[in-house]
């Protein structure tokens, strides 16, 4: 009897250890969250925003601190790598979250805030519009894109939406779909 209660939790201990996952929690700046990383996911996520934000602040940016805790646990490791690398990047004094805006192969420069810029885009477009006109659109498609750069240096959205305006033809088009102007 003793040896097949032996046997069974030697059975338990093998199925435990063969479902334990091997993860971290990290913490920025003493922030921590109950998210679970691979260790080689978590590593990467941090040298990936180390590489980011040199590239941004060539001058050694003033890195926050990192804090990694070791735990087993049940659950798969289920934190994106590059949700982390945001984490960490928005932690970096000087780094900021912007929008970069391009129309084809021209870049136009960054802005901070993707949605008055496509107010602004809209008004524009709208504002111009023929009496006759029942729908407008630009003639190429203008792309907002989220990236890191220096913080500061994002144009403003009223700024940004005259030059892509200016830039960019608009086409307008009647009741049946004909195209009336542009």
């Amino acid at each position: 009897m003793k040896f097949r209660t032996l046997l069974f939790s030697l059975a338990m201990l093998f199925v435990l250890a063969a479902n334990l996952n091997l993860c971290c929690r990290v913490g920025v700046n003493g922030a921590w969250d109950d998210t679970l990383y691979a260790l080689g996911d978590a590593r990467r996520a941090e040298l990936a925003a180390r590489a980011t934000a040199e590239e941004i602040l060539p001058r050694q940016p003033r890195w926050p601190e990192i804090e990694h805790r070791v735990v087993l646990s049940l659950r798969p490791p289920q934190g994106d790598s590059r949700c982390l690398s945001a984490r960490i990047l928005s932690q970096v004094p000087g780094v900021s979250s912007l929008y970069a805006v391009r129309v084809g192969e021209r870049s136009f420069g960054v802005v901070a805030d993707a949605d008055k810029l496509e107010e602004r885009l809209r008004s524009a477009l709208y504002g111009s519009m023929p009496p006759a006109a029942a729908r407008a659109s630009y003639s190429v498609g203008i792309e907002i894109s989220p990236v890191y750069g220096r913080s500061g240096s994002a144009m403003l959205p009223s700024d940004m939406a005259l030059a892509v305006s200016g830039a960019v033809p608009a086409v307008f088009y009647d009741g049946e779909g004909n195209r009336i102007a542009g």
